[in-house]
């Protein structure tokens, strides 16, 4: 959604001009920030089970450290296939272990576990098949930008639903129903599950039309 937007832009130029210069100073290097990610992920994944905000904050973090690496990396000259494919997999793993917390959290709540275990599931599948199809159609030779709810907007919107959940609980929850109970995240989650697989199937069609042509 926000490739190549000015946004993006404007992103990556506060990273290049901030963050990246302290930490060549500091000799870091760009698979020590992509390793420091899976273990922020771990943190956010074990912290969203008990303390959504606390979870949502590192989930942010975890979406900074994974676009810090390649920025780095570039600043580095030190742009490599091995670090790529090294990033892209611990990703997937990064967000497993996020929506993994997220799920044992409305477990301990003793929400529907089933309507909740699926809403999971479709999110992680549709998550997966989104970054499939892009992966499958440049093996192809093909471009698959297209679509919105990338890892990039996934990442965001799960971090700022994490925050604003126990506002949320707090503002509706006295004067409401039981049901209230953490309508922010439920919500978001309901968004995730229809938009990654809509996003999947965008590129699916996109990829599949461009292909015969």
């Amino acid at each position: 959604m926000l490739k190549g937007t000015p946004i993006e832009a404007g992103y990556y130029s506060l990273l290049q001009r901030h963050l990246v210069p302290t930490l060549v100073d500091l000799e870091v290097k760009p698979n020590h920030i992509t390793f420091m990610g899976l273990f922020v992920s771990l943190a956010a994944g074990v912290s969203f089970a008990y303390f959504p905000f606390l979870g949502g904050l590192l989930t942010l973090i975890t979406g900074l450290l994974d676009t810090l690496d390649g920025s780095l990396a570039r600043a580095l000259g030190q742009t490599r296939k091995s670090g790529a494919f090294l990033d892209s997999v611990l990703d997937r793993y990064t967000e497993f272990i996020i929506f993994l917390g997220i799920w044992f959290y409305f477990h301990r709540q003793g929400a529907s576990t089933p309507f909740f275990s699926l809403l999971i599931l479709l999110i992680l599948f549709g998550s997966l098949m989104v970054s499939y199809t892009r992966a499958r159609a440049e093996g192809l030779g093909e471009r698959c930008m297209v679509g919105l709810f990338q890892r990039g907007e996934r990442i965001v919107l799960i971090g700022v639903a994490g925050i604003l959940n126990p506002l949320g609980n707090r503002m509706i929850g006295m004067s409401a129903g039981h049901w209230t109970q953490d309508l922010i995240l439920t919500m978001v989650l309901l968004v995730l599950a229809v938009g990654t697989n809509w996003t999947a199937l965008w590129r699916f069609l996109h990829v599949l039309n461009n292909l015969r042509k």
